[in-house]
């Protein structure tokens, strides 16, 4: 009986009966909100409008859109026709090419165009003393683009070029007169 009184006193005190909890410390009441001063961001001056159906008379004359190139694929030969050289000329062996004897196959990457213009060449492989005549002589290829279903695409495609060509091989030398 004698526990039950004290446990009843401790309950109406506040206690929740576990020893533990009565030695926890409580948390403060909080502490009402302080106002506080909303801050405004400077902002930037607003510039004129100008109405798209008439420009001012000191704006520069409007541009013409650039034309968006097609989106380049990666050439799929099972898919795809070979773009094939129509005109252009041959790279050239360099004089210094000539003395060092350079023999071998370029690899070079560029993109044909739907019109079959052939852009933006670069070097798969090295062949010395010949980089910048290879990539001039493939700037001056047109060749017939690559098509899938009879649909011209503009993909990337890696030209084979034997150096000294083919046709150097099989021309007659030139003999100084």
């Amino acid at each position: 009986m004698l526990l039950a009184l004290v446990l009843a006193t401790f309950l109406v005190a506040g206690g929740t009966g576990c020893a533990t909890a009565s030695r926890a410390t409580t948390a403060p009441p909080p502490e009402p909100p302080v106002a506080t001063q909303k801050l405004e961001r400077p902002r930037a001056p607003k510039k004129p409008r100008v109405s798209r159906r008439t420009a001012p008379a000191n704006a520069a004359p409007a541009r013409k859109p650039v034309p968006r190139e097609p989106e380049v694929i990666p050439f799929e030969p099972s898919t795809m026709t070979r773009p094939q050289k129509l005109s252009g000329r041959e790279p050239e062996l360099t004089p210094e090419a000539v003395s060092r004897r350079v023999r071998g196959t370029a690899l070079i990457r560029c993109l044909v165009t739907r019109e079959g213009k052939v852009k933006g060449c670069r070097l798969l492989n090295r062949m010395p003393h010949m980089d910048e005549e290879l990539l001039a002589a493939l700037s001056t290829w047109h060749v017939t683009p690559a098509t899938r279903q009879g649909k011209p695409l503009a993909v990337d495609y890696t030209f084979v070029v034997r150096l000294p060509s083919d046709q150097a091989r099989r021309a007659p030398p030139v003999r100084p007169r």
